[in-house]
């Protein structure tokens, strides 16, 4: 069991139980429904589902399946990027549809103007020659961004220099 190992609040996805926590609330809210109707939807009942997005119920955690299950009924991805963070990496959705040069203008476009402001926060940020912790997480907050826009543009050049080589 985890709290054999864990004390309390130091569980290590945390991140994930206030990913799924949110998904949760936000699809209730946009369906204007009750957390037993999302539970159902989930095969399970009411009282199953707040113990697994309970954190502190070692004896119920939230499993890798209701995690997944909870992504494909909401459409939110907010849970897969919360275990992407984890690992201090980044997920973008492949494109399915195919890609042209002016898709990989308009990224090349943002990717510039996110590093742009990784580049400003941190100039701002180290003038005083220190870090605090409110600027270090904007810049945190920045980078994350910056990742996202270029793994979503190594994804369209990608998918671009495939489709050229057939």
């Amino acid at each position: 069991m985890m709290n054999d190992i864990f004390e309390s609040g130091e569980l290590p996805t945390m991140e994930v139980y206030e990913a799924a926590h949110s998904v949760v609330f936000d699809y209730m809210e946009k369906k204007r429904c009750k957390i037993d109707v999302v539970a159902a939807d989930l095969g399970t009942t009411k009282n199953v589902l707040y113990r697994q997005l309970n954190p502190d119920d070692t004896l119920m955690p939230l499993s890798i399946d209701r995690c997944i299950a909870i992504t494909r009924l909401t459409g939110d991805m907010r849970i897969l990027e919360a275990f992407a963070k984890v690992f201090d990496m980044v997920a973008v959705k492949r494109k399915t549809a195919e890609a042209d040069i002016k898709d990989i203008n308009l990224l090349v476009d943002r990717a510039n103007m996110e590093n742009s402001d990784v580049f400003r926060v941190i100039k701002n940020a180290i003038e005083d020659g220190a870090i605090d912790g409110k600027e270090r997480e904007k810049i945190l907050k920045e980078i994350d961004e910056a990742q996202v826009a270029n793994a979503k543009l190594k994804d369209t050049v990608l998918h671009i220099a495939v489709r050229d080589l057939d």
